[in-house]
């Protein structure tokens, strides 16, 4: 009976949150879409290309689900503070699907052109106009920042991703990938001997983004034993508002640059 009543009441509360955020106002998909589109030109146009422009490059972007009991404040936090987090250029809310896109250049690129795989620069370039295939990014070298997770297939030093990328679409010679979802809920631990699957301090050989990187944005006391995906614009330094705080932590910084595209989790 006790267990029912709990059952009963656990029914309630979720009903009542999603009634509260289903009532926000919010963009249909096809404004996200419309929006989105301007976005990802606007993005393009900072990055500062090393080749010109007719070269091949590769952008993509991590979507992070913010979960159901954290849309209101995640959302109150987000257009209250709009014009501030808005400094960031790789970030983007799709409020119709309530999730946050994080974008990068996708670094280091592995893709086949005749017959052999080619590697992109830090800026997701190659040197050449067209490629002989289609584009799909199979993964990337190792490196002594670059480990691989488990979720990779790791061969001859080469990470490939367990599902190839494909691009989803291209804005003029810049190809688009959508290189799954990003959690923040996973156990992000510094032991060698207990890595939790995913998590940026696997990929990075033990170490944080932040210390792989030289990446500190400070705002909180630094935690080396775990990612720094809380201490961002305006932060109450409680890793348990990581949804609220990400964007600008040196974990979102350090997606940003391309570092940890190949994290499947």
């Amino acid at each position: 009976m006790l267990f029912f009543f709990y059952w009963i009441l656990y029914l309630g509360t979720s009903a009542l949150i999603w009634t509260t955020a289903q009532a926000r106002p919010r963009s249909s998909h096809g404004v996200v879409k419309r929006e989105l589109g301007h976005f990802e030109e606007r993005y393009i146009n900072t990055l500062n290309y090393k080749l010109h422009n007719e070269t091949v490059k590769l952008i993509g972007y991590k979507k992070i689900k913010i979960p159901l009991e954290e849309i209101d404040a995640f959302e109150d936090h987000y257009f209250t503070n709009y014009a501030e987090l808005q400094k960031f250029d790789s970030n983007f809310y799709d409020q119709a699907s309530i999730e946050l896109r994080v974008y990068f250049p996708v670094a280091g690129a592995l893709i086949e052109h005749q017959g052999s795989m080619i590697e992109a620069n830090e800026l997701g370039e190659f040197e050449i106009k067209d490629v002989d295939s289609d584009y799909v990014v199979l993964g990337r070298k190792q490196s002594g920042r670059v480990q691989g997770v488990q979720g990779n297939i790791i061969k001859d030093g080469i990470i490939y991703l367990a599902d190839q990328a494909h691009p989803t679409h291209q804005i003029g010679n810049v190809f688009v990938y959508d290189f799954g979802y990003k959690s923040l809920d996973h156990n992000h631990d510094h032991s060698h001997s207990k890595r939790s699957s995913g998590t940026c301090i696997e990929n990075h050989g033990g170490e944080n983004c932040s210390d792989a990187y030289n990446i500190h944005e400070g705002r909180c006391p630094e935690n080396h034993q775990v990612c720094m995906d809380y201490n961002g614009y305006f932060t109450d330094c409680k890793k348990e508002n990581k949804y609220l705080y990400f964007t600008g932590s040196d974990c979102y910084v350090s997606l940003s640059k391309g570092n940890c595209w190949n994290e499947i989790m």
